[in-house]
């Protein structure tokens, strides 16, 4: 296989990325936000009121930005300053700041899902923007960026990387296997092809970002590795964002690190409902998930390092008799920065980055970054490779013997659509699954300092087989203040004491299902609809996590659910029990999509067969997520991993 040579520069490759603010907003553009800003966010006893500093950091926050979002932010903002005309006579901006409060607090409270979801979808950027802020962090006693770790000697392996940036000519490559994609069914797949001596050529389209690069912040990890910037929705009636990762290593660089098996409850409803044979059981992947395990040295996370949050969930669900304990990591050494989500500066979590990209890059293998491939080439109704568009503008042909595609469950889809393959049951896109995750917050009398600890250290297994994980989601202030859904004094009392806050997560096993379809841009476009029995399951999990926290001691107590927005006694938890809730009462996110390119035997209800290959085009495998016909109910990653190892198997062997 043709070398292209040692990629340069690859380590503190956010440097290389620095964008120039540039001026994002108009006069009155800035007014608007000023005056938002002063409504939304007064100021507190400990942290700083909006103002026109939020103008300053929401220009820093949103550099570089494409122009689709740049436009977008300021579609909301004269959103916002039009919302009035019809019943004030006057601009959002023109109103004194009471009225301006007042206005906020009403809309914040409106039945209607959409018009709520407007409101946040207007505040989230300036919430994120203002919190974003060295000072305002150091006096939360919060670090605002990860120690930088000291320059290291350049591996060897990374002779073995181009960056797509820097081709300055159309290229020619051959190889046996292309992978599409290094998360954690490519760089699996990839890993165990070359160490079975097959040449082997890995397409990113993100970059490759070293320990050195992460900052710990989720401003920078925003910008640079979650694709679209974070802000992929899933629309439908509950407004759902679903986070994943663009870069070398994929989501698995930016997750908390859990690694669960899936049960075979779930592996039984595949060999009941879609055929698959004895083999996808607990038993039968067994061997794949013990080799999954070893290379990544999976093991429970210290409690010492699951922080204050751990803490009172461990009393709280003993007080309760639930079974809990710390979450099984891929993370030896984690020493409890809390920045998993961010890129983890210490390279304690063994994401594909740090893991198997680099052995199979020892092995022979070799990765293009900044490679976007537009299509997998046919011959004869046969995959031969694929065609992609390099980050400098260049175009790059790979001809292959087998081609694997593993963009992820949003992505994969998309290209295949594209190329005309795993088009003929009608599934490819279809059958969408995202555990649907929501969080509860609580204030306690005693310090939790979410700033340290790991995010998701800790869990409460005792509801799984009822389809619900509880698992820890310790978040930065920044980002909590997106998640609290308020404006005004009861936003910035929380944030005030962000120090004896404590939120806890949990994710739904879904039956809903979406559909994922090319947007603008390229980029997915998700539809989404929860249907009745997860509806019910999340108002199930808000009442369980708030009596957790009631047991440990809470003073207050926030689901969040409308019209439950606070509840302080058992007298408040019964009445978010019988409470008559609809999807759109929720705030929902997403973490984990899966199921768009279903595997079955019958070719009229599913796109790939047991072996992973297109039912309709030879030498195509799918290896991430999108072949997993169902929900899981745990975190996907390592199960991706095993079942990729058992595809590559199988692709080495149809090579012969």
């Amino acid at each position: 296989m043709q070398r292209l040579g040692i990629a340069e520069g690859t380590g503190r490759a956010a440097e290389r990325l620095r964008e120039d603010p540039g001026r994002l907003l108009s006069e009155r553009e800035r007014r608007i936000v000023v005056a938002l800003a002063e409504a939304a966010m007064p100021q507190g006893n400990v942290v700083d009121g909006g103002g026109e500093v939020t103008v300053e950091r929401l220009e820093r926050y949103f550099a570089g930005a494409p122009p689709m979002h740049r436009a977008g932010l300021r579609g909301l903002l004269w959103s916002c300053e039009g919302a009035t005309l019809a019943t004030h006579f006057r601009p959002f901006s023109a109103l004194p700041l009471e009225e301006r409060g007042r206005l906020l607090a009403k809309w914040e409270e409106r039945r209607s899902f959409v018009a709520r979801a407007w409101l946040r979808s207007v505040l989230t950027p300036l919430k994120a923007a203002h919190f974003d802020d060295e000072e305002t962090l150091r006096r939360l006693g919060c670090p605002y960026e990860a120690e930088r770790p000291r320059e290291e000697e350049p591996p060897r392996w990374l002779g073995q990387v181009t960056d797509g940036r820097r081709v300055e000519e159309d290229t020619e490559l051959e190889c046996e296997v292309v992978v599409v994609g290094t998360g954690a069914g490519g760089a699996v797949a990839a890993y165990e092809l070359a160490r079975r001596g097959r040449a082997v050529l890995l397409l990113e389209e993100g970059h490759f970002f070293r320990r050195g690069d992460f900052t710990g912040r989720a401003s920078t990890a925003l910008r640079h590795y979650y694709r679209d910037r974070g802000i992929t929705f899933a629309l439908g009636n509950v407004g759902v964002p679903v986070w994943a990762g663009r870069m070398v290593g994929g989501s698995t660089t930016i997750n908390s690190g859990t690694c669960y098996r899936t049960p075979e409850r779930t592996f039984r409803g595949w060999r009941e409902m879609y055929g698959l044979p004895a083999e996808f059981s607990a038993e039968g992947l067994s061997p794949y998930f013990e080799r999954v395990e070893r290379m990544l040295e999976v093991a429970r996370a210290e409690f010492r390092y699951t922080g204050g949050v751990g803490r009172v969930i461990a009393r709280g669900a003993e007080a309760l008799g639930y079974r809990h304990g710390p979450l099984p990591r891929n993370a030896p050494g984690c020493d409890g920065q809390g920045m998993c989500c961010y890129g983890c500066p210490t390279g304690a979590k063994r994401s594909m980055e740090v893991s198997y990209i680099p052995a199979a890059l020892q092995r022979g293998a070799q990765l293009i970054t900044g490679a976007r491939v537009d299509r997998v080439e046919l011959v004869a109704g046969r995959a031969r490779g694929v065609r992609a568009t390099l980050a400098s503008g260049r175009s790059l042909r790979v001809r292959a013997e087998a081609t694997v595609v593993a963009g992820g469950a949003l992505m994969t889809p998309l290209l295949l659509a594209r190329s005309g393959v795993c088009t003929q049951s009608g599934w490819l896109g279809k059958n969408l699954s995202i555990h649907p995750a929501a969080q509860v917050l609580a204030l306690f009398d005693e310090e939790i300092d979410m700033g340290r600890g790991i995010p998701q250290g800790y869990g409460i297994e005792s509801f799984a087989d009822e389809g619900l994980m509880f698992e820890g989601c310790s978040t930065p202030p920044d980002v909590l203040s997106i998640g609290i859904p308020w404006t005004g004094r009861r936003l910035m009392d929380l944030m005030d004491n962000y120090r004896r806050l404590a939120a806890f997560g949990f994710m739904i096993q879904d039956q809903s299902r979406g559909i994922v379809r090319e947007g603008p841009g390229g980029s997915p476009l998700i539809t989404y609809n929860m249907n009745d029995r997860d509806t019910a399951l999340c108002q199930r999990g808000l009442v369980l996590l708030s009596e957790v926290f009631l047991a440990a001691g809470a003073r207050r107590v926030f689901p969040f659910a409308y019209g439950h927005r606070e509840i302080h006694d058992r007298r408040g938890l019964d009445a978010l029990r019988r409470a008559s809730l609809r999807p759109g009462d929720f705030d929902v996110a997403a973490f984990h999509p899966l199921g768009t390119c279903r595997m079955g035997v019958d070719p009229r209800s599913s796109c790939v067969g047991p072996d992973h290959q297109a039912h309709d085009t030879e030498g195509l495998y799918v290896c991430d997520g999108s072949v997993m016909p169902s929900s899981l109910g745990v975190n996907p990653q390592v199960t991706i991993m095993a079942m990729s190892l058992r595809a590559a198997e199988g692709v080495d062997r149809a090579l012969g």
